[in-house]
């Protein structure tokens, strides 16, 4: 038998509606890895890189959940107050959560966190 070629890790999915949610996360076959995320944000913005990093470098997989538009339902079914925000869904669950703070956005270190939480979290 021959082993499978390596596959490098992938960039993250972009989602803009609550339908591509729905079919690209609820409806994964395997968990995700979420940012909830505005063009408008300045912090969004300045913390993408480092969302995007992780996704380059992880065998998970992650998408960016475009919340740009203030009358997109997600902001309301997942009660997003701030972006960027993070979650982990897992067979169509919201397994993990970490919220950026007003003002100040997320960090490195607490993307890492939040990965360790949601990855250990049964």
């Amino acid at each position: 038998m021959r082993a499978a070629a390596w596959q490098p890790a992938m960039a993250a999915l972009e989602v803009g509606t609550a339908g591509e949610f729905d079919r690209q996360i609820l409806h994964a076959p395997e968990p995700t890895v979420v940012m909830f995320w505005a063009a408008w944000c300045p912090f969004c913005r300045s913390f993408r890189p480092t969302f995007d990093a992780h996704a380059l470098l992880s065998d998970a997989r992650f998408a960016i959940v475009r919340l740009d538009d203030e009358d997109n339902p997600l902001w309301d079914t997942y009660a997003v107050h701030v972006v960027p925000s993070l979650a982990y869904f897992r067979g169509g669950e919201l397994v993990a959560r970490r919220d950026g703070r007003l003002g100040r956005g997320l960090t490195e270190p607490e993307m890492e966190a939040f990965l360790r939480e949601a990855f250990t979290t049964a």
